[in-house]
């Protein structure tokens, strides 16, 4: 016998009968079915509107070669309502390594004067006699800032006036000072140092206006000549990529692409958890129906055998 016998008045106890707060899973297949429903269905029309749109946007992409002047003449379908913006891209170009992404100075960005701040070519401090006048480190030395790129649409010169960074860094002078913000082209500098993350860096050389965007839409109605002239060089890349592209709520071209697959995937996955919840909730009826019957059949077969079984006689 234990410190406490079974049948003891304490071990009925509050203290020694503790009800403790549980749940018994249970996995609604109506409900969910219901929820991967109606998810299906949003997604499964979702992802086609957004394929659809893509193909209304602009993605065109060629290649520029170090020291060539280049003209090129395409014509495209274009819906001037959109914001039209040309990227360059320098391949195989590793802006995410430590290293590199460590190779400026962030007092001296946000200084007034590069010069107050004493930094040599490598950001190691220096004397004032030797300050640079310009940001240090390999992230600005290492920029695109030879080459440059005309646009005209149907013999038209598009001159890309819009801003093509934060709002913030334009207002404000957290990261981007007074004296930064004298630098030439200093928005597409901007752009280029902050590090991408692939090996195949996009940055922003010049986007529209909206009173350029306006004046396309009055001058121009869908088949339109575009003609690039790409020239420079970079020291760091032996050629880049150009892309003139429009920009819908969700991205360029290909962005939407992606999020339209991606979306109807989604979809079609919801459809099929509605079958899979709906086929387990109708196979569960099932086996609860099968079990009641067997049941059923048990108590009946009991009563049988309770009533066939001879009484015993009493004595």
């Amino acid at each position: 016998m234990g410190l406490l016998s079974i049948d003891s008045k304490l071990a009925n106890t509050p203290f020694f009968q503790q009800n403790m707060k549980h749940c018994i899973p249970s996995y609604h297949p109506l409900i969910l079915s219901t929820v991967f429903s109606i998810l299906g269905i949003a997604f499964c029309i979702f992802g086609p509107i957004l394929m659809s749109q893509s193909k209304s946007l602009l993605y065109f992409k060629t290649k520029h070669e170090n020291d060539k002047t280049e003209s090129i003449s395409v014509s495209l379908k274009i819906d001037p309502n959109k914001p039209l913006a040309l990227y360059y891209q320098v391949p195989d170009f590793y802006q995410n390594i430590r290293s590199y992404v460590q190779s400026f100075n962030l007092t001296q960005l946000a200084s007034d004067s590069f010069t107050k701040i004493a930094l040599d070519e490598s950001c190691s401090s220096t004397s004032a006699a030797n300050a640079v006048n310009y940001p240090c480190g390999l992230i600005y030395k290492t920029r695109v800032d030879k080459d440059q790129y005309t646009i005209k649409i149907n013999s038209k010169s598009v001159s890309m006036t819009a801003d093509i960074i934060r709002k913030s860094d334009i207002k404000q002078n957290n990261f981007f000072g007074k004296a930064f913000k004298q630098l030439p082209n200093w928005q597409r500098t901007a752009d280029w140092m902050r590090p991408g993350p692939f090996k195949d860096i996009q940055k922003t050389f010049s986007a529209a206006s909206k009173d350029e965007l306006k004046q396309l839409n009055v001058d121009f109605k869908n088949n339109v000549t575009v003609d690039f002239t790409m020239s420079g060089k970079h020291d760091y890349s032996p050629f880049r990529n150009v892309i003139l592209a429009q920009a819908g709520i969700f991205g360029n071209k290909n962005e939407t692409q992606a999020l339209g697959i991606i979306s109807l995937a989604f979809g079609v996955v919801c459809i099929a958890c509605v079958l899979l919840y709906f086929g387990a909730f109708v196979a569960s009826k099932t086996m609860e129906t099968q079990a009641e019957k067997k049941v059923r059949g048990w108590k009946l077969t009991e009563m049988k055998v309770t009533r066939t079984e001879p009484k015993e006689d009493r004595q």
